[in-house]
């Protein structure tokens, strides 16, 4: 769910859970260029790589911009069987997604938080 370290830590520190949100799903299109991550169009939406349909996650590494025709196209298929078949079909493209499904997450409780922001500790 998270890139690095800090990103729980910016999270604990937002004013209200819709800034969370809001900043949690721009992050997602940040690192897309807000181009739809299967035909480079601008992306309008943020689409289920592994659809909710199929017990797909709304964990970062399987949120992917997408413009609103890819996302309503794909529906519920499965992310490659449907993209193969995409006259803009591009292995690079793919090769992407597949990275950024197997991107890592980081777990939050294996971090001591104490020793990551001392100065909220020392109050």
């Amino acid at each position: 769910m998270f890139n690095c370290e800090q990103d729980p830590l910016s999270l604990l520190l937002e004013l209200t859970p819709k800034l969370a949100k809001r900043r949690y799903r721009q992050s997602i299109y940040e690192a897309w260029n807000c181009k739809c991550g299967y035909c480079g169009n601008e992306a309008t939406s943020l689409d289920h790589i592994i659809p909710r349909f199929r017990s797909g996650s709304s964990n970062r590494n399987n949120l992917l911009p997408a413009c609103q025709k890819c996302n309503n196209q794909k529906g519920s298929e499965k992310m490659e069987e449907w993209y193969i078949q995409q006259t803009y079909f591009c292995e690079q493209k793919l090769t992407r997604i597949k990275s950024w499904m197997n991107q890592g997450s980081i777990d939050i409780f294996a971090y001591n938080i104490t020793s990551l922001i001392p100065e909220l500790v020392a109050g």
